[in-house]
This record gives structure tokens, C-alpha cells and sequence, in this order.
């Protein structure tokens, strides 16, 4: 068995890209939708792209795998524009060297487990600079709950001591929690939230809070 597994969450985590990602989703919403009622909080039981939308779609008595198609590729329109038109897609500071530290940390696995559908997510990643060529992914597009999409990168790495999710919200504590996993939070969000948090990943000699 190895020593450690570090799973990172995307948005917020390793892309600054909540408030756009959060304003193209929700006009996607509309677009596909109409005016439908979207919570500005998200307080959804499942905050991830499908999870969000299937309960949008409970809640005004649509067929939601109907609607999922029309909603993700319009969103995906609606990134891709913003990533050519504004061109901001920055990675949270000092993200990119710390994965490639990890990378070539021996006995440790890094994967990805986003609540954002795959599509979008890989526009993001590519544009704030990152090579995440053969790592595990999971997103929205295997599940809408946040911890089934955990579990399903987690099974696609190998058994390891301790396993490390890091995220930016509260709905990525939680999951983390039930999973028996320890958590690391980063940004603003979470400060003063959880017992490891991080204002980004720019300090040095961030590995042991990381691997434990």
C-alpha cells in the first residue's frame, strides 16, 4: 500500500473561476429553460452541474435528462466564448508547481473529482495553464452527487494510506467528512471552516498539510 492520495476539486481550488463559471451556468439555465427559479445561494442537496439542474428540474416539473443536453451544451458554448472573448481563466496561485511537486512526490496519487461536467472543466484547466494528461478524473457527467464522483476517482487510484480531498466549499467539507477522508481547505469560503485550510497554494512546503 502506498502513503497518499490527494484529490483536487476544480473550480475555486485549482481555477479562479467561480464567478464566471456560476454566471455562464446560470444563463444556460435560461437559455435552455426560461425563467425558472435558480437559488443565488446554491443551497441544493447536490451542489454539482447535474445535481443542480435535476433538482431545478424536480422543482418545475421537467424531464431533467431531457433538459441536461440543451443546459450542457449551451454552457459549454457560453465558457468557451467567455475563455475567447475575456481570456481570464487564471489558476489559483501557486497551484500549477504544487501538482507538479506532487507529481513527482514518490508513493503519492493525484486525481480530480469536480462537480462540473467534464467538457468545461477541461476548457478551464487547459486555459489556466495545466497538463493533467493521465490523471483520474471524475465529474458530473458520472453522477450528480458529490460523493459518488469522490468515490469514483478515489477507485481509480491506488489504495494509500491517507486519502486528501481539496476544495473550496462547504458542500466539499461535508463530503469529505462522510468519506472518512481528511480535508483541506482553500480560499476565502472555508476560512476559519476547517481544521487544514489554505488562503491559496502559494506558501512553501505546502506537502506535508497536503499528504499528512
Amino acid at each position: 500500500m502506498t502513503d497518499a492520495c490527494v484529490i483536487f476539486d476544480i473550480d475555486g481550488t485549482l481555477v479562479d473561476s467561480v464567478e464566471f463559471d456560476a454566471r455562464a451556468y446560470i444563463a444556460a439555465v435560461r437559455h435552455t429553460l426560461g425563467n425558472v427559479s435558480i437559488r443565488s445561494d446554491w443551497s441544493y442537496e447536490h451542489v454539482t452541474d447535474s445535481g443542480i439542474l435535476r433538482q431545478i428540474c424536480e422543482e418545475n416539473r421537467l424531464d431533467a435528462a431531457q433538459c441536461e443536453q440543451h443546459v450542457k451544451a449551451r454552457f459549454g458554448e457560453l465558457i468557451a466564448d467567455h475563455l475567447r472573448r475575456e481570456g481570464v481563466c487564471r489558476p489559483i496561485p501557486g497551484a500549477l508547481r504544487l501538482l507538479q511537486e506532487l507529481r513527482s512526490t514518490v508513493d503519492c496519487h493525484i486525481g480530480i473529482a469536480t462537480g462540473g461536467w467534464v467538457h468545461t472543466a477541461g476548457m478551464k484547466l487547459k486555459h489556466a495553464g495545466y497538463d493533467v494528461a493521465g490523471l483520474p478524473m471524475a465529474s458530473s457527467d458520472d453522477g450528480y452527487e458529490r460523493i459518488r464522483i469522490m468515490e469514483l476517482c478515489r477507485a481509480r487510484l491506488p489504495a494509500t494510506r491517507v486519502t486528501t480531498y481539496v476544495g473550496d466549499g462547504e458542500w466539499d467539507r461535508v463530503a469529505s467528512e462522510r468519506l472518512g477522508w481528511r480535508f483541506v481547505g482553500v480560499g476565502n469560503r472555508l476560512r476559519e471552516k476547517c481544521q487544514h485550510w489554505l488562503p491559496d497554494f502559494s506558501a512553501p512546503h505546502l506537502l506535508p498539510t497536503l499528504l499528512g
